[in-house]
């Protein structure tokens, strides 16, 4: 399937669907915006949900001309609060780099995860942490 068929299919699902597109640190944030986006929105729907420079994105449809401002409200502070979560684990985290290093790939860790992604222990497939043995 094309691009433009995924996004298609992916247009018609909720944020359970789509919880495999991020890492589990994550879930929580989005099972909970999923709750409240189901109580204000019932047949709310994303089109997008990934991680990228370190952040989380989401991009919800509700079937109306404007996205509502309690919708973008919602969001946003799923958003901010994965930006300080970490995705592998849920912890505290900040947006970092490998090693810190200047540019390179940037992602949300704690410490302790930051280490082992550094180190190219630990990575996020389909939703879940694949550890690499050591």
């Amino acid at each position: 399937m094309d691009n433009e068929g995924n996004r298609s299919a992916a247009a018609g699902a909720q944020i359970p669907a789509r919880l495999h597109a991020v890492g589990p640190g994550w879930h929580p944030l989005l099972e909970r915006l999923h709750a409240q986006l189901t109580v204000d929105v019932p047949g709310y729907r994303v089109t997008d949900v990934t991680e990228k420079l370190g952040g989380l994105r989401i991009h919800v449809a509700t079937g109306e001309q404007a996205v509502p401002e309690k919708v973008r409200a919602l969001v946003a502070a799923s958003v901010a609060k994965a930006a300080a979560t970490c995705e592998f684990c849920g912890a505290v985290g900040r947006p970092r780099s490998r090693n810190d290093a200047p540019g390179g790939w940037i992602k949300t860790v704690c410490d302790t995860c930051h280490a082992g992604w550094s180190a190219h222990k630990i990575l996020i497939v389909r939703g879940g942490v694949l550890r690499r043995p050591v």
